[in-house]
């Protein structure tokens, strides 16, 4: 009984990086999107290393480094995106573009999804602005 030998003399065939996979354990800084809900619209989510932010005056506080998120500038738990959003990176303009998409709606149209980000799109809601 013999088994195939590998032949180590073929070229090797480059991999796409878009079909790489992910190690969930350790997250990547960048900027993504994904949906918080199914249905929902999209949000821009940015992972991060670094000291946390007091949530009341919004500065830097004197604690050690870690990985942290933020939906469309607003903290949110790690461990709720990541590695989900890791499948659609973005540059920093788009994610800007979703932030502020999202300030323009709670101005705008505080009771649509595209403020609340945890609502799901209502398409037969005349009041809410179209999400796409």
């Amino acid at each position: 009984m013999t088994r195939a030998r590998r032949d180590y003399s073929a070229p090797v065939v480059p991999v796409d990086p878009r079909s790489a996979s992910v190690d969930a354990e350790t997250p990547v800084a960048g900027f993504y999107r994904m949906r918080l809900r199914g249905g929902g619209v999209l949000v821009g989510i940015q992972i991060l290393y670094g000291p946390p932010l007091d949530p009341v005056t919004g500065e830097e506080l004197d604690r050690s480094y870690r990985w942290q998120a933020r939906a469309n500038g607003k903290r949110i738990d790690l461990d709720r995106v990541w590695p989900a959003c890791a499948r659609e990176p973005v540059t920093a303009q788009e994610y800007a573009y979703l932030t502020s998409l999202q300030g323009w709606a709670e101005e705008n149209a505080p009771d649509s999804a595209i403020a609340d980000p945890h609502r799901k799109i209502d398409l037969l809601d005349l009041h809410t602005p179209v999400p796409f």
